[in-house]
């Protein structure tokens, strides 16, 4: 089948699939899903599988939908989470944010961009890879992950660990402009505590400020920030993003003092080479550090820690993923695609990073209006992912 066939192919089914691809967009955005609030919105996934006559669909422990098409020798993962971030500024809008409003080939709307317009299209490019006849070879995965915004990959994690499926390819379907993403950094939150001694704020002689004693560590974390920003090509920050401390009263001398540190991370920055840096950086003071470990609870109770250690990867820009993505992009948009390293954390700190599976971005919409407000997506670039995503089902690629 040739690149031409397989672009009538797929245009045809699209156009007739076209409106409802659109609703049910629509109804996605309509559906509040914070996150580990998801339960409507994977009712709604799961049902509209069922729809679209997928071969199985479950709804796992955790919450995550998946959906499977096909049984090829070849497995390919599509993964979109299905959660939000909240609203707090809706007076700013234009449109209601859970409206689902279509303006000028725009769909707005609180998660139209990240994520619920690239989850559609992936769910139904799947779809269309099937009517087509283009999955023969392949089996295809589509996720509605859990809880992303707030937990990077806990979900993926959870559900691979469980199943035991490795898949040939993933592609998380963030927005990313249809360009191809061939790796990101990853982040570690990390906090460092230090002790005091408590007292009346009368008599402050009395006790041991540990903010004081937090004076000499913050220091330490600019000098690094500005070590690491130094390096030449892809590389780590660290940035203090928060400051607390524990104190009986507003006339105490506080107890404890803790700061956290997000700590973006590049290629080859393992959980044992930042425990050095922080051995470092807390060496000779009173600091104590640790990974932040955030327990929580699952939309449907499930509970889990969360390990704030998130690794960065990098796929080969010569992979056949990659270059089986680049031809899909080519045949749908008779264009080649973009090449870029992504700034923002994924899923992929999963797949790729912890699982080492190859791994891609691609997705519609532009990412910087993710949580913004008048977030959109428009209608074409999710009709361009879905048939992009059908067209590399073609399974030849693994």
């Amino acid at each position: 089948m040739n690149d031409d066939t397989i672009k009538l192919k797929i245009d045809r089914i699209m156009a007739e699939l076209s409106d409802e691809l659109v609703a049910f967009a629509r109804k996605l955005i309509q559906t509040k899903s914070m996150t580990c609030e998801e339960k409507e919105a994977a009712a709604l996934i799961e049902a509209e599988m069922q729809k679209l006559g997928y071969d199985e669909v479950r709804i796992d422990e955790t919450g995550n939908v998946i959906g499977r098409i096909g049984s090829g020798p070849k497995v390919l993962f599509f993964d979109s989470h299905m959660d939000t971030v909240t609203v707090i500024d809706e007076d700013q809008w234009d449109v209601d944010p859970y409206g689902g409003e279509i303006r000028d080939g725009k769909l707005y709307g609180r998660g139209a961009v990240d994520m619920k317009c690239p989850l559609a299209a992936s769910l139904y490019g799947a779809c269309i890879a099937k009517r087509a006849g283009l999955s023969e070879n392949t089996t295809i995965y589509v996720s509605a992950s859990a809880m992303e915004e707030d937990f990077d990959g806990e979900a993926v994690r959870q559900f691979l660990t469980a199943s035991g499926l490795r898949p040939d390819g993933v592609v998380i379907c963030e927005p990313t402009g249809l360009k191809i993403a061939t790796g990101h950094r990853g982040r570690a939150l990390i906090e460092v505590t230090v002790n005091g001694k408590g007292c009346h704020a009368s008599n402050p002689a009395n006790g041991v400020n540990p903010v004081y004693l937090m004076e000499e560590i913050i220091h330490k974390v600019r000098e690094q920030a500005a070590v690491l920003d130094a390096r030449e090509g892809e590389k780590g920050s660290v940035a203090l993003t928060n400051i607390s401390c524990s104190t009986a009263s507003n006339n105490s001398v506080p107890q404890t003092a803790s700061i956290i540190l997000d700590r973006r991370l590049a290629v080859g920055e393992s959980e044992s080479v930042i425990s050095e840096e922080m051995d470092r950086l807390t060496e000779g003071t009173k600091g104590r550090w640790r990974f932040c470990d955030i327990p929580s609870k699952s939309w449907t109770g499930k509970d889990f820690t969360f390990h704030s250690f998130l690794p960065a990867w990098k796929i080969q820009k010569n992979h056949v993923l990659v270059r089986a993505a680049e031809t899909a992009c080519e045949t749908i948009q008779d264009r080649k695609p973009v090449l870029f390293q992504m700034e923002a954390s994924t899923n992929g700190v999963t797949t790729a990073g912890m699982f080492h599976l190859p791994t891609i971005v691609l997705g519609p919409g532009d990412i910087t209006l993710a949580h913004s407000v008048n977030e959109f997506c428009t209608i074409q670039s999710m009709f361009d992912a879905s048939r992009i995503y059908a067209a590399l089902c073609l399974g030849n690629w693994a």
